[in-house]
């Protein structure tokens, strides 16, 4: 009886422990996921205002990038091979950066080099109330699956 009940209780452990391991590799993935979606995002966004330079493009591109966290903080797994994660990000809002943009697009080209993004957004902030530092809030809910080699990918 201790015998059954020990293996039992060692199965039940490795049960949890494999279910929080793939629990946390989706999480990871989906985070990955959602961090290059926001990339691609703020690329296309900077694609109609910044066209003083490609190195100012990427300037705002790095620095949007530097001031993003992202966390999957919602998950629910569908069996072994299936989850949706809802993934926040800690960032500047859509507001905040399209204002930010509007600032940036009318720098002369001369001044490029000169511009600094966290300035900019500070005094956009004091001016018109837009917050001023990152914020936590919902950036995407991703559907992923276990492709073949185990590796969880975002499905379309």
């Amino acid at each position: 009886m201790k015998t059954l009940i020990q293996t039992l209780t060692i199965g039940s452990l490795a049960f949890l422990v494999a279910c929080t391991s793939n629990e946390k590799a989706m999480k990871k993935a989906a985070e990955a996921a959602a961090a290059a979606q926001f990339k691609s995002t703020i690329a296309e966004e900077s694609k109609g205002y910044l066209t003083q330079s490609d190195s100012f493009k990427t300037a705002y591109i790095s620095f949007m990038v530097k001031y993003s966290e992202f966390s999957a903080d919602e998950t629910k797994m569908n069996g072994e091979s299936f989850g949706v994660a809802t993934v926040y990000i800690k960032s500047y809002t859509p507001d905040a950066r399209k204002k930010l943009l509007q600032v940036a697009s009318s720098v002369s080209p001369d001044a490029v080099n000169r511009f600094n993004f966290a300035n900019a957004m500070q005094l956009i902030s004091k001016q018109t109330g837009i917050p001023g530092e990152p914020m936590k809030y919902p950036f995407a809910v991703l559907n992923l699956r276990k492709d073949a080699t185990g590796e969880w990918i975002v499905q379309k």
